[in-house]
């Protein structure tokens, strides 16, 4: 996907990508993670992306919490390597410490 400013996600060639669509079973079912195929992340807020829309890998791992009245609700942290997704423990939903293909993205 491609960030336009102003204009939202659109979808494009791999090479021209900004942010990777990702559908995952959990709380947090898709996530738009930005991204770069090459060069350093450091300091760019950015995942490092294989390029491969079928069976991505991002680098590092991808924590979402959500709080709630100063209380932390949610916690899903996870890997993405090849096509999958590994939950790990630190998550509070029932996929922790699971690994599942990730979902279909429409």
């Amino acid at each position: 996907m491609k960030l336009v400013h102003g204009d939202g996600y659109h979808p494009c060639e791999a090479s021209e990508a900004t942010h990777v669509k990702l559908h995952v079973p959990g709380p947090f079912p898709n996530r738009f993670i930005p991204v770069q195929l090459k060069g350093t992340r450091a300091g760019t807020g950015n995942w490092s992306w294989n390029g491969d829309t079928e069976k991505p890998t991002l680098k590092p791992s991808i924590l979402t919490r959500t709080s709630f009245d100063g209380r932390e609700d949610k916690v899903c942290h996870s890997f993405v390597n090849d096509g999958f997704i590994q939950f790990l423990s630190d998550c509070t939903h029932e996929f922790a410490g699971q690994t599942i293909e990730l979902l279909d993205v429409e």
